[in-house]
């Protein structure tokens, strides 16, 4: 009989070091994508000299989260600070359960005036969505489930690409017909891609800035390339406990310990 959740998973395991070091889940196989464009020295070269587009538009769970109570749920339900929080923003949203045990954790941008995107692993989704329902918060919920949970053909509500590297800016000055906005840390603004608006966020991953560009999918193949030849890297880590679906007695079951006064800086 398969586990119902992570909490029986451990225990037919015996432990959670057991467990995962005895995972026969392998690496992970997103639809559509390949794993290589060109291969992989090109490409780990590409974002460390010149520039990279890594496609992100197919391994992340979406989840809008809109209503009058957004910030007063992902308050509740995290351990990070919104006293500074407001549009066009974006933070690395941590949630944690009353003990300080981690749920999971997911980049959160501020869309608009009470809408908010929660992007990541669905661990994350599912502790939000169980206190949004159980809660009694006025906030409705939308979500876009990543392409592994999906059957073909995959259509999402976003095109998601990262573009990094010693020259991306360049590239995206390019693009843009112009100088791009000076953008500051983890805030986000919009500029053009063939003549598209494309709202992105400013990050950097490689010791450089970089930027992480997403809008309607049906714009996607105009801002990036053809669909049938994206090119798929991701420096995510795998996370062993993300197939487990929460239940009403358990809805996240027990995670690594993380305590209460962690500093999220974002």
């Amino acid at each position: 009989m398969s586990p119902k959740n992570l909490e029986d998973a451990i225990k037919a395991a015996g432990s959670p070091v057991t467990m995962l070091r005895n995972s026969s889940l392998g690496p992970y196989v997103y639809p559509v994508v390949p794993s290589e464009f060109s291969n992989w020295r090109d490409e780990q070269r590409a974002w460390r000299e010149t520039c990279v587009l890594f496609n992100q538009s197919y391994h992340m769970a979406d989840m809008w989260i809109e209503g009058p109570d957004a910030i007063k749920l992902l308050s509740a339900t995290g351990i990070n600070s919104f006293t500074n929080f407001s549009v066009n923003k974006a933070k690395q949203f941590v949630g944690c359960n009353h003990d300080g045990y981690v749920i999971g954790d997911g980049i959160l941008f501020y869309l608009d005036t009470d809408s908010l995107l929660l992007v990541g692993r669905p661990s994350i989704h599912n502790w939000v969505q169980y206190h949004a329902e159980t809660g009694g918060y006025r906030v409705s919920l939308s979500r876009d489930e990543r392409s592994i949970a999906r059957d073909a053909p995959i259509v999402r509500r976003l095109y998601r690409y990262q573009i990094q590297g010693p020259r991306a800016s360049q590239v995206l000055a390019k693009l843009n017909g112009g100088a791009i906005p000076e953008i500051k840390f983890f805030n986000m603004d919009v500029f053009k891609v063939a003549g598209h608006d494309v709202r992105a966020l400013r990050h950097g991953m490689v010791g450089r800035p970089g930027w992480e560009l997403f809008g309607p999918w049906e714009e996607g193949d105009a801002v990036g390339p053809p669909s049938s030849k994206r090119a798929k890297s991701s420096g995510f880590g795998r996370s062993a406990r993300e197939r487990t679906r929460p239940t009403p007695s358990s809805p996240a079951g027990f995670r690594r310990r993380c305590p209460r006064s962690t500093p999220v800086k974002r």
